[in-house]
């Protein structure tokens, strides 16, 4: 557990640092990536704990633009490395400075496209899927986790209970309206 919130946290740190350092327009920008990683964390992981102090917990749409938002503050960190990266080879001799810029565009592009479809895949992962309906009689949400749906109370169109209140398998769910129904039958005689 302490090597993940390491991970998580790294990015942060180095925004800080380089926030802390940078002069003039850089500075402003720095701020911003800082707060891009800063403000996901905040309300995913602090926002997150207070509501389940209360017993809730964010729902699905929260959930995915808050893991979006921080991979796109790794991004913009990845780049800003990058981009000093090429600065910083400008200085170098004229073979070096091709390689290394070379190295800087393939290494530098590879990590954004690692980075950009395995954070996003994570993020939806965590985010998952979920809608609307009623469950017992009563107004609820309902979380798709790969096959199956987990059903909690509703609390508003941002946050859900944290207690299951309910599961199903995909297809005993009741349908949405608009949705076509799926049947099984088993019977070759129709009574």
């Amino acid at each position: 557990m302490p090597l993940f919130i390491c991970i998580i946290f790294a990015p942060l740190l180095i925004a800080l640092l380089v926030a802390l350092k940078a002069s003039g327009r850089k500075r402003v920008l720095a701020w911003c990536v800082f707060a891009l990683l800063a403000l996901p964390l905040s309300v995913g992981g602090a926002g997150g704990w207070l509501l389940s102090l209360r017993g809730l917990a964010w729902r699905s749409g929260v959930k995915l633009t808050v893991g979006f938002a921080y991979v796109a503050g790794v991004l913009a960190l990845l780049v800003w490395a990058g981009a000093a990266l090429w600065r910083d080879a400008g200085r170098w001799r004229p073979v070096a400075r091709s390689i290394g810029r070379c190295a800087v565009l393939l290494v530098g592009g590879f990590l954004v496209l690692v980075v950009g479809w395995y954070g996003m895949l994570f993020a939806a992962i965590w985010a998952g899927g979920d809608m609307v309906t009623e469950y017992n009689g009563q107004a609820a949400v309902a979380e798709q986790t790969w096959m199956d749906w987990d059903y909690y109370a509703y609390h508003g169109p941002l946050v859900r209970g944290k207690d299951v209140l309910g599961h199903s398998w995909e297809d005993s769910r009741v349908p949405a309206p608009g949705e076509p129904e799926k049947m099984l039958c088993f019977c070759a005689l129709d009574t």
